[in-house]
C-alpha cells in the first residue's frame, strides 16, 4: 500500500467518508467512485485487508505526518474535468484558504467582481481578527472598498501599483499567501469567471520560505503605495 502519491485533500476526503460511514466495509470500487475518489480506488481497496478501524488509523498517521511536515504541491483547476480529476477546484481552494487563515492574508490580483461570493470568506476571516493586505493596480486599489467590498469593516489594507510615469504596465499577478506559509499562485482572477467558468490553472503549496520571499517581493522597489 502506497498512499504517498495522493494529494492531502483526497486522503482527507477518504478519511471523512470512512469516519462518517458513507463508505461501508468491505470497500467497493463503485462506492469509492461515488465519493469522487477514483484515482485512489486501487490503494483504497487494499484497506479492506485492515478493516475500518485500522484503515482509519493508517490514514490518521499519514495525514498527521504530512501536517507536521511540508505538504506536497497540489494542482488547482477551473474548467471542464472528469469527476475523478486529481486537481482541486479553484473556488473551493480560495474559500478554504480564507476560512483556514488564523493571522494574515496577502492577496494580489488584477480583476475582482462578485465580491459577495468570492471575498465573503475573507471578510469573515477578518472578523475573526485576521489582517489582510491587498495589492492591485492603483485605480483598482483606490476604488476597491466602493466597488468590491460590500461588507463594511473590517477593511483590508490596500496598496496600489504605481509604476514610473510613462511606463505602461499593470499588476497582473494573482496570488494569495496565508499565515506566512500557505501559497496559492493562479492564473485565475478573483472574479466569477475566473473562479468558476474559465479554464484556469494554479498551484497550492505549503512553504514558509517561499511565502516569505513572495510577500517581500511586493515591498521591493517602491512600486506600491498604500491607499488611505
Amino acid at each position: 500500500m502506497n498512499l504517498s502519491r495522493f494529494s492531502t485533500s483526497d486522503l482527507e476526503r477518504l478519511q471523512a467518508a470512512l469516519a462518517g460511514r458513507r463508505l461501508s466495509f468491505p470497500l467497493s470500487r463503485l462506492g469509492i467512485q461515488g465519493e469522487g475518489l477514483e484515482l485512489l480506488a486501487d490503494e483504497a481497496l487494499s484497506l479492506n485487508a485492515l478493516g475500518r478501524d485500522a484503515a482509519l488509523a493508517v490514514l490518521d498517521a499519514v495525514l498527521a505526518e504530512r501536517r507536521n511536515g511540508t505538504r506536497r504541491p497540489e494542482l488547482v483547476w477551473t474548467g471542464p474535468e472528469s469527476r475523478w480529476s486529481g486537481a482541486r477546484d479553484t473556488a473551493v481552494v480560495l474559500a478554504d484558504l480564507f476560512r483556514g487563515a488564523t493571522t494574515t492574508v496577502l492577496l494580489a490580483g488584477f480583476a475582482f467582481d462578485h465580491a459577495a461570493d468570492v471575498l465573503r470568506p475573507l471578510h469573515e476571516a477578518m472578523q475573526r481578527g485576521v489582517s489582510c493586505r491587498l495589492f492591485a493596480d492603483a485605480h483598482v486599489a483606490a476604488g476597491f472598498l466602493r466597488e468590491h467590498w460590500p461588507f463594511g469593516p473590517p477593511f483590508p489594507e490596500r496598496y496600489g501599483f504605481a509604476p514610473a510615469k510613462g511606463v505602461f504596465a499593470s499588476l497582473h499577478a494573482k496570488c494569495v499567501v496565508v499565515d506566512g506559509r500557505r501559497v496559492f499562485v493562479t492564473s485565475a482572477n478573483f472574479t466569477d469567471r475566473g473562479q468558476t467558468r474559465n479554464v484556469e490553472v494554479g498551484v497550492l503549496l505549503d512553504d514558509a520560505q517561499l511565502a516569505a520571499v513572495l510577500e517581500a517581493q511586493f515591498f521591493t522597489g517602491g512600486w506600491f503605495t498604500r491607499v488611505s
